[in-house]
């Protein structure tokens, strides 16, 4: 197998670092052969929006570099996958009859979900009228139908008739617009673009843990973006703007230090030591952990709080079953508790997940990291495999044109959106 022309590359762009993963799918299993993570030198991305497209760009050809002198060869496109800040969702139903019997193949599925994915694109440019252009960043399937009754997947069957519901998720166009400028900075092209709690729960939450009715919470610095599984299907997806830099945040407040060395801090709250920083004033100080977590609670609350009324709003004004917690910001103690309370569940069913889910993940390099910081970014490179773009960029006469990728796209489209 040349490594190299079967590569996929993943980045995981977050509000507080970059993470690179590169790797290759070999009998059904994903191998890792590189890995890199370099956080953000300034505060150039806020709430999972990125705001300095320079220096997030230059923070992404850092990794980009350093993965290509890992892997010796070079790297050109990248799977990315964007937080679900002032996300849009919807849901459509799409059914086709045929005139006589006929066996659903797998070109077949993908026609069936790209025109349930079309419509549900213009139902939302139908209904969306402030002005503002979305794009489609994400679909999934919630329930397949064959002759009526619904299936959990047509293909190899028989059928008269078949349909889909299929959910949709838009995200406005500077959010999305910013991600590939900062790709572009750092010489890379978009391969594929999908929403971070996609990404997540492709590792997180296996199909055959689906069938229960879950939340899974990525908790990031900027977003903690969730989605909800029920009968086999992921069923929705939402955000709240607050996680992990909302508690730095705390720790610059009251104890008058600066960014970074307050995420230091954080990063020790429960190791059960006290913990030494130089405020801005030059002096040396000590907190106990004690006071530390002190400080972190009405964080911890809130994050707690919001998160638990949009699992609760996303499903049906009523909780989940279980919770599976992702990402840096979910790891602070304390917080895993607090959701649990918030949603009237037992402790035990509210669980953070890392390298427990990486099982079915090889890691081919040395001191490989193995944390629930690596299921996102694994799950971007994994979605690679699972759709192609939602939409795709064409230059014509010097102008970058931005269209749906139906699959039936033509020159009179691009002409026409240009």
């Amino acid at each position: 197998m040349d490594i190299a022309k079967e590569a996929v590359f993943g980045l995981d762009i977050g509000t507080r670092s970059v993470v690179g993963i590169v790797g290759i799918m070999k009998d059904g299993v994903f191998h890792v052969k590189a890995q890199f993570v370099k956080e953000h030198d300034t505060r150039a991305m806020l709430d999972g929006q990125i705001h300095d497209i320079a220096k997030v760009g230059e923070t992404i050809r850092v990794v980009k570099e350093k993965l290509e002198k890992k892997l010796r060869f070079p790297l050109t496109r990248v799977s990315v996958a964007a937080a679900g800040r002032v996300l849009r969702t919807i849901q459509v139903h799409v059914e086709e009859a045929f005139e006589q019997e006929k066996t659903m193949s797998e070109d077949d599925m993908h026609a069936l979900r790209a025109e349930a994915a079309r419509k549900a694109y213009e139902e939302f440019q139908a209904t969306y009228e402030n002005g503002q252009t979305f794009y489609c960043v994400g679909y999934s399937p919630v329930r397949f139908y064959m002759n009526g009754y619904q299936i959990s997947n047509p293909e190899g069957h028989k059928v008269k008739s078949v349909g889909v519901d299929l959910i949709a998720t838009f995200l406005p166009e500077d959010v999305v617009d910013g991600l590939y400028k900062a790709v572009e900075y750092a010489g890379l092209q978009v391969g594929s673009l999908t929403l971070e709690p996609i990404a997540a729960i492709r590792v997180a939450i296996p199909e055959k843990f689906r069938m229960l009715n879950m939340a899974l919470v990525d908790v990031g610095a900027g977003t903690s973006d969730i989605c909800i599984t029920r009968e086999g299907a992921v069923t929705a997806y939402g955000m709240i703007p607050v996680a992990g830099d909302s508690l730095t945040d705390l720790i610059v407040q009251h104890c008058l230090v600066e960014f970074a060395e307050a995420e230091q801090m954080k990063r020790k709250v429960g190791n059960g030591e006290d913990v030494e920083y130089t405020d801005i004033f030059g002096v040396v100080n000590t907190i106990t952990q004690e006071a530390l977590k002190e400080i972190l609670r009405p964080g911890l609350e809130e994050m707690a709080k919001l998160a638990a009324e949009e699992i609760i709003r996303l499903n049906g004004e009523q909780p989940v079953s279980a919770v599976f917690v992702v990402g840096g910001g979910g790891i602070v103690p304390g917080y895993t508790a607090l959701l649990a309370d918030k949603l009237g569940v037992s402790a035990e069913r509210v669980a953070i997940r890392g390298k427990e889910v990486l099982q079915s993940i090889s890691f081919d390099i040395r001191n490989a990291i193995q944390d629930s910081l690596m299921v996102t970014p694994i799950g971007i490179c994994l979605s690679t495999y699972d759709q192609g773009n939602s939409f795709t960029v064409v230059e014509l006469n010097g102008i970058r044109c931005k269209l749906y990728n139906n699959g039936r796209l033509t020159i009179s489209d691009v002409v026409m959106q240009a």
